[in-house]
């Protein structure tokens, strides 16, 4: 079966505008992660996002003062609760799960957030222990933070609060406390989660395990 590669967002801009490089052979799958939330979020659009890491006084405005991680950490509640997230991840785990698939590439916007709280859904049923977990849930900052370098660093030398900018471009523990949260008020474990929150059979689970693990000689 061929490869897919699967997005996390709504289906990317025009062409000219960044386009999403789908590898050759690959079924590309579109999954809207935050469909029926982001508009209230107070999150910005992706597309205001460079607008608010060139606007200090704008940043400060409506995401200074802590509001950045409050609404991060609403979001990814959201990742847990909302009807677009649970049947995006619920599309992300049965691709996994098909029987003769191949190689699987998910992905967003910015490949943090949504990206971030996929591998973390995986990785929990493949059995990693919580450290792993967050090692590589963080383990994508390095990558964010020299990406946008030059929006921060203009950031800053404007007068913004580098702190905020971090908060907005990266990602910190916070935020994947408050999904973790969300699972076990709401499922109790991330079995639970999976199987009634988002519809994945355990027979699908266990292909996915079969799949990306191998046992011990």
């Amino acid at each position: 079966m061929p490869s897919a590669t699967l997005a996390l967002a709504p289906p990317p801009p025009p062409p000219r505008d960044r386009p999403d490089r789908v590898p050759p052979g690959a079924r590309p799958v579109v999954a809207d992660v935050l469909a029926d939330y982001l508009a209230g979020s107070g999150l910005p659009p992706a597309a205001r996002l460079k607008a608010l890491l060139t606007d200090p006084a704008l940043a400060e405005e409506h995401l200074g003062g802590g509001r950045v991680r409050a609404a991060f950490a609403r979001t990814y509640r959201t990742f847990v609760s909302g009807d677009s997230a649970r049947a995006s991840y619920g599309t992300l785990l049965r691709e996994l799960g098909t029987p003769g698939a191949g190689p699987l590439l998910f992905h967003c916007s910015a490949g943090k957030d949504r990206t971030g709280w996929a591998a973390t859904v995986v990785l929990s049923l493949l059995g990693a222990d919580e450290e792993t977990v967050r090692a590589e849930y963080l383990s994508v900052n390095p990558a964010v933070r020299l990406a946008f370098a030059p929006m921060i660093e203009g950031f800053t030398a404007q007068g913004g609060d580098p702190e905020l900018a971090l908060d907005l471009i990266g990602v910190v523990p916070e935020y994947l406390d408050a999904a973790l949260d969300e699972v076990a008020v709401r499922h109790g474990s991330m079995e639970k989660y999976v199987r009634e929150g988002l519809g994945v059979p355990d027979a699908v689970t266990a292909l996915i395990r079969e799949r990306l693990t191998v046992s011990a000689a």
